[in-house]
C-alpha cells in the first residue's frame, strides 16, 4: 500500500522497506532505532536473537527480553481468538519449505518432509522473564511482529502528543492524525484494487502468497504463509488479502487468517471483525467490502 506523498524517510529494517512519513527528523530517527531493536531481539536469522535462543531451547526455559515476552504473549492471544487460524509457532514449518536462511537465499533450496500439525504448548512466565516451547517446535513471529514493532511505534509518537503520523512497514501501515484532520488514504499495492480511507487511529495490512514465494530445488513453487491445519503452505485460492483493522498488529493477523480462509470463506469468517477488505483469487478476480474503494 501508499500512502499520499509528505515529507518521508526510508530505510531498510526487518527484511523490507520501512516508511516513516510526516513526522520531524528527530523523532523519525528515534523510531527507526526502535525498529532496529526489535529486528535484533526478534528476528530467526540472527543467532543472538530471542528468537533464536528460546527455538535452541529444546523444552527449556530460556531468559528473554520484556519485549519479546510481550510481542509472543499478543500473538498466542491471537492464536486463540482466531481458533488457530494464526500461529506464532510455525517456525519450523517455514524452514521445512526451505526459508530457513534469509530471504534472498531461499530460491533453489530443498524442502524437507513437513512435520505432522500440532497444537504445541507455550510457557511464557513473565515475572522470571522466561519462555519456552517444545522440543521441534520453533517461533516465527514473521509479518506479526513486524506489525506489533511498527504499532509499538505509532501508539508511542501519539501519546507523546505527535499531531500526525504515518509508519509504513513493507506496505502494511499504520497510522494516525487529529480528529477532524485530513484523513490518511491507502492504496493497496497491485493497480486497480482500491484505496482505504483510514479512520483517525487505523491500520491496514497485507497478507500475499506473491510477497515470498520461490521455486525450491525440486521445481515445486512455494511460498511462506502456511495453513497452520495442515502445517503446509496455504492452499486456499487465494493470491492477497487486505484488511483495514483499528491496529496493524490484528490487521497482520486478519490479513493472514483471511488469505488461509480464501477469497469466499474469508470475508464471510472475518468481515465483521474488519473495517475494509480486499481479496484477490489465483484467477485474479478482486472482491472488496467495507471501506474498500475501487
Amino acid at each position: 500500500m501508499t500512502a499520499g506523498m509528505m515529507h518521508s524517510v526510508t530505510d531498510r529494517l526487518m527484511g523490507t522497506d520501512v516508511r516513516v512519513v510526516g513526522l520531524p527528523p528527530a523523532l523519525a530517527a528515534e523510531a527507526f532505532t526502535a525498529l532496529r531493536h526489535a529486528e535484533q531481539v526478534f528476528s530467526r536469522f540472527l543467532p543472538d536473537s530471542d528468537t533464536s535462543r528460546v527455538n535452541a531451547g529444546a523444552g527449556r526455559p530460556v531468559r528473554v527480553s520484556p519485549l519479546f515476552a510481550a510481542a509472543l504473549q499478543e500473538a498466542c492471544e491471537h492464536a486463540a481468538t482466531t481458533g488457530g487460524l494464526f500461529s506464532p509457532l510455525l517456525g519450523a514449518e517455514v524452514a521445512a519449505t526451505g526459508y530457513d536462511v534469509d530471504f534472498a537465499r531461499v530460491p533453489g533450496r530443498p524442502a524437507r518432509p513437513l512435520p505432522p500439525p500440532s497444537e504445541p504448548r507455550v510457557v511464557i512466565d513473565h515475572e522470571r522473564g522466561t519462555v519456552a516451547v517444545p522440543y521441534g517446535v520453533a517461533v516465527d513471529l514473521g509479518g506479526f511482529v513486524k506489525g506489533w514493532a511498527a504499532q509499538r511505534v505509532a501508539t508511542d509518537l501519539r501519546a507523546r502528543g505527535v499531531p500526525r503520523g504515518l509508519v509504513d512497514a513493507g506496505g502494511d501501515v499504520v497510522a494516525w492524525h487529529e480528529p477532524g484532520g485530513t484523513q490518511w488514504e491507502v492504496a493497496i499495492a497491485a493497480p486497480g484494487e482500491g484505496t482505504i480511507t483510514l479512520s483517525p487511529y487505523g491500520a491496514a495490512a497485507t497478507s500475499s502468497t506473491a510477497r515470498r514465494s520461490w521455486t525450491g530445488a525440486d521445481g515445486v513453487r512455494r511460498h511462506h504463509v502456511i495453513d497452520p491445519r495442515t502445517g503446509r503452505p496455504a492452499d486456499s485460492g487465494c493470491a492477497q488479502a487486505t484488511v483495514a483493522a483499528p491496529d496493524l498488529a490484528t490487521a497482520e493477523v486478519l490479513a493472514t487468517c483471511m488469505l488461509v480462509l480464501g477469497p469466499e470463506e474469508g470475508p464471510r469468517r472475518l468481515a465483521e471483525r474488519v473495517s475494509g477488505w480486499c481479496t484477490v483469487d489465483d484467477s485474479g478476480r478482486v472482491r472488496r467490502g467495507g471501506g474498500v474503494r475501487a
